[in-house]
């Protein structure tokens, strides 16, 4: 799936309104990886799931040298088993996919275990593990966006800055990011069905 810059949503943010009540979604905050006419592909950063990223990566034969005990994150309801890496070090995967600058994307952990880095999360780099991701089908989340559904945030100016991914807790990132854009999510009218994206 392609990208157009002028009107995709592709390496912004979205924030969900309070209204947002489907579990999966609900004061979520998601990295749009994908978006153009054939649909929307995301992942949902501040979710922690029940396993540590030490568990993870532990029985893949990697060493995580992170932070201890933390947790992968829930990026969404599709494909629970498939794996996304949001990271800034380009010597642990020489593959990865750049998102943008300083922001880049592995998909398979065996990219990693071939380029020879066992040692995971050290050297100051900076990494999200998510498990499933977010999708929408054709105009799916036009129409969810129209609604009042979701609130774009961007990543640089106006918005949110890249390092905060990064740094600010999972459980803060909702509540920041919608500051970032001058919204007190006390005050947001939004979507009435409470239901967004693909299960």
């Amino acid at each position: 799936m392609t990208t157009e810059a002028t009107s995709s949503l592709a390496r912004q943010l979205l924030c969900a309104v309070p209204q947002l009540t489907d579990p999966h979604f609900r004061r979520s905050v998601v990295f749009m990886l994908e978006h153009d006419e054939r649909g929307a592909l995301g992942l949902v950063v501040n979710h922690p799931g029940n396993n540590t990223i030490e568990e993870v990566t532990g029985g893949l034969g990697l060493r995580w040298c992170g932070t201890p005990r933390a947790r992968v994150r829930i990026g969404g309801p599709v494909e629970p088993s498939r794996g996304w890496i949001v990271h800034d070090d380009r010597s642990w995967d020489p593959a990865a996919q750049v998102l943008m600058p300083g922001l880049l994307l592995t998909t398979s952990l065996d990219e990693v275990t071939r380029a020879g880095h066992q040692d995971t999360g050290s050297n100051g780099a900076h990494v999200l593990f998510m498990l499933g991701f977010a999708g929408w089908g054709p105009q799916q989340l036009e129409s969810e966006i129209a609604a009042g559904g979701w609130l774009p945030v961007a990543i640089g100016a106006g918005g949110v800055s890249l390092g905060w991914l990064f740094d600010t807790h999972a459980d803060k990132m909702w509540d920041e990011a919608l500051h970032a854009i001058g919204v007190d999510p006390g005050r947001v009218a939004g979507l009435s069905s409470g239901r967004a994206g693909l299960a």
